[in-house]
């Protein structure tokens, strides 16, 4: 989604590939792997809905492939 959004919009989804990579660190975690807070969660819900809302704009805008 990335590819076909950026630019202009690609900026926005950047935190979304960090908070994928974390949660798969926290299905599959390592010894070293932090443990994620609450503080965490809150602060990437604001983020989980700016994705909604993007997604909203544009999916009539996109066609599938």
């Amino acid at each position: 989604m990335t590819a076909q959004l950026d630019p202009p919009l690609g900026q926005a989804l950047r935190s979304f590939d960090r908070m994928r990579r974390r949660r798969n660190s926290a299905e599959y975690p390592r010894p070293d792997t932090p443990e994620i807070t609450p503080d965490d969660v809150l602060q990437d819900v604001e983020k989980a809905e700016q994705f909604i809302a993007l997604a909203t704009k544009v999916l009539d805008q996109m066609s599938p492939y």
